[in-house]
């Protein structure tokens, strides 16, 4: 339902311009979830926001960007030719595409009711007023399992719990009948144990609904839990794409090997945690070669710090950005 090719990404500074996604692509299926996992900072919400035009005035998409959605009508969208403004981006706002973020507080507005915000969604989206519009805010609320929903519905986010606001956010964002849905690290500011709650939520609706998604995390952990396929990125570039299983099985990129060695293990609590070495750079002094050659264990010299890696196919749906296997390849 959505394919994204050679998306890159820059922003205007006072420093000048730096360039924080660099030829990303991916794609998502109907009824399956992909994960887009990295540290902070690797590009993974400003990818998704891409397809959501939501990103501030001083960034520029690339040309040969292509990002193409294909609507409920069957139509298929060219989302990096929408104007802002135009009706089809509204539409696809909400309608098709709905967005959890990060920090729900922060997401609605303290100055009315949630109900008042999801119905305004209803209203927008699916043309229902009055009663009916409130109903199905009810609803919502009921589905997404918040206790007592013909009262909160009344309530303000800052009368709800962080549990809870997520799980009205949630709500929020399935109101208007998306058929896809962006996750952006919503179970972050989350205890464990609601964490675990709003997974099994968020996985249960979506096979309800039988909607695509998009889930935006740092933790390895909850892809296991939740993601189909899985995008390992690293500033700015996924270095390796496959099924969750094959890519937590058995890791070709370096970059995702360490990622899983820094897993705490259940069985190993007295061991030390194995740290990827380093931090991930500023986009502004992006490194020469691989990007993740000042920090990778397995470099080669000579050429990972001068050549940028091309795509490996290793099988099909299978791929990895990594001189190492480029070389294997080679040499077979």
């Amino acid at each position: 339902m959505l394919t994204v090719e050679n998306l890159s990404i820059s922003f205007r500074t006072d420093e000048g311009r730096i360039t924080p996604v660099q030829g990303v692509g991916f794609s998502v299926a109907e009824g399956r979830t992909l994960g887009i996992v990295g540290e902070s900072g690797s590009g993974k919400s400003v990818s998704t926001k891409a397809l959501m035009r939501l990103l501030p005035g001083n960034a520029e998409i690339d040309t040969k960007a292509r990002m193409r959605y294909i609507a409920k009508s069957g139509e298929e969208i060219a989302i990096e030719t929408l104007k802002a403004g135009s009706r089809t981006l509204r539409h696809l706002r909400g309608g098709e595409i709905g967005m959890i973020f990060q920090e729900p507080m922060a997401s609605f507005s303290p100055v009315y009711t949630i109900g008042n915000q999801i119905m305004e969604t209803i209203r927008l989206h699916r043309g229902l007023k009055g009663r009916a519009g409130r109903d199905l805010a009810v609803a919502m609320l009921t589905k997404v399992g918040i206790s007592n929903p013909s009262t909160r519905v009344d309530q303000y986010p800052h009368e709800l719990s962080g549990g809870m606001r997520q799980r009205a956010m949630i709500a929020l964002a399935l109101s208007a009948g998306p058929r896809l849905l962006i996750a952006d690290e919503p179970t972050t500011a989350l205890d464990v144990t609601i964490q675990a709650q709003v997974l099994d939520l968020m996985r249960g609706l979506q096979r309800d609904l039988g909607m695509g998604m998009i889930f935006i995390t740092h933790d390895l952990g909850v892809i296991a839990h939740v993601a189909d396929d899985v995008a390992v990125m690293y500033l700015g570039t996924i270095v390796e794409t496959g099924t969750a299983r094959e890519v937590l099985k058995s890791p070709a990129h370096p970059y995702t090997r360490g990622l899983i060695k820094a897993i705490p293990r259940a069985d190993r609590l007295d061991a030390r945690l194995e740290a990827v070495p380093g931090d991930i750079p500023s986009p502004s002094a992006r490194p020469a070669g691989c990007p993740f050659h000042p920090r990778c264990a397995e470099v080669i010299p000579g050429l990972c710090d001068r050549a940028t890696p091309p795509e490996v196919v290793l099988s099909e749906g299978r791929r990895v950005r990594c001189h190492l296997h480029d070389q294997t390849r080679a040499v077979a």
